[in-house]
């Protein structure tokens, strides 16, 4: 796992508790919704940090591709995710809401738990699963992160950033 963003937090702890929240997020706007829930948490009076975690595609061996090639998609991966986490953390930092940024190759819902778990996450937010043709944050994706059974709670919320009670 790549660090690729940190901000420090600026102002005193007070309260002993930071509700650490993990953010997975893609090139697709319903993913910064959890963004969108961690400064409502904020706005609450909760001292939150906010994990940012974008997962790649992992090159798959049946492509003839050589080490080489291999490394250059990494490369090129690591660099779209730096990005966009850089872009997702604005709203955060303006806040100076303590934010980090990290990028995983692999098995999306694997990587999501396994982020969380790792970094001893209190909640993974992800939005609403999309209906239709499943895409980075479908239905089975936000599915199969909760019946995982990870200890970390996956909260489901809107575009608002408001937690919804999802079956």
């Amino acid at each position: 796992m790549k660090s690729l963003v940190s901000s420090p937090p600026d102002r005193p702890l007070t309260d002993t508790k930071i509700l650490r929240i993990l953010v997975p997020i893609s090139i697709d706007d319903d993913s910064r919704w959890g963004i969108r829930y961690a400064l409502r948490r904020h706005a609450e009076g909760t001292r939150v940090e906010v994990i940012l975690l974008n997962v790649g595609e992992p090159v798959s061996k049946g492509q003839a591709f050589r080490f080489v090639a291999q490394r250059k998609i990494a490369e090129l991966q690591s660099g779209q995710a730096q990005a966009m986490i850089s872009e997702a953390s604005k709203p955060l930092m303006l806040k100076k809401i303590s934010c980090r940024g990290f990028f995983k190759q692999g098995d999306v819902a694997f990587s999501i738990l396994d982020t969380a778990e790792q970094l001893d996450c209190d909640e993974i937010a992800m939005p609403v699963p999309k209906k239709g043709l499943p895409r980075y944050f479908s239905r089975k994706i936000v599915h199969n992160v909760r019946r995982r059974g990870s200890n970390v709670a996956v909260v489901v919320v809107s575009s608002e950033g408001a937690p919804l009670r999802w079956v």
